[in-house]
């Protein structure tokens, strides 16, 4: 079975639980598997998988409920360990929730924090964080390989941090070795991804 196929029976299951339930939290997690998201967490796993497919501990900054990131990451890469943070406790709930009614083995923490006031980024090999537009920036610390995505879609009232280029992303959050740079035009923005290191 591809991972397609099993996603998506696991995402269907989360949506009528929550559905039945009536948790209006429900078009969140709907949101969260929109054809864009698809496509820029696909091209950012392709990209993590092609520097090193084994990670020991992952942190997921503004996480959001993570589970599209987990799969596609558990499918294409070797992950011992992750953290979620986030602010909002809703998407932890929902991730614990799409694990338990799957079945699934629990391989991670839920931090549920503001990610500016997270002071131990050192002790990760993988910082993944696809929400940049969402906070402040986040100088990167010595240890860690990070995968950053923002974008341009300034019109959005909550994106308070958005870029014009892959560089800017970068300068922005101290990565001063590049491993990878690109960008991908979708309808309304553009969509920019650094991978790299500070030293």
């Amino acid at each position: 079975m591809s991972l397609d196929e099993k996603v998506l029976g696991r995402f269907a299951n989360l949506s009528f639980h929550m559905a039945h339930k009536k948790d209006p939290q429900v078009i969140s997690v709907v949101e969260s598997f929109r054809p864009n998201q698809i496509t820029c967490k696909k091209w950012l796993v392709e990209e993590i998988a092609n520097i090193n497919m084994n990670w020991n501990k992952v942190l997921v900054v503004g996480s959001w409920n993570g589970i599209l990131l987990w799969e596609l990451m558990q499918e294409n890469c070797n992950v011992n360990y992750y953290d979620f943070l986030d602010i909002n406790t809703n998407v932890h709930k929902h991730r614990d929730t799409y694990f338990e009614i799957n079945g699934l083995e629990k391989n991670y923490s839920n931090i549920t924090m503001n990610a500016e006031d997270f002071s131990d980024y050192s002790s990760y090999d993988l910082v993944i964080n696809t929400s940049c537009e969402h906070m402040k920036d986040i100088p990167a610390v010595y240890g860690p390989t990070y995968a950053l995505q923002s974008n341009n879609y300034v019109s959005v009232g909550d994106h308070i941090n958005c870029v014009k280029s892959h560089k800017q992303l970068a300068d922005n959050n101290n990565i001063t070795n590049t491993l990878f740079k690109g960008s991908s035009k979708m309808p309304n923005y553009t969509r920019f991804m650094v991978i790299g290191y500070y030293r």
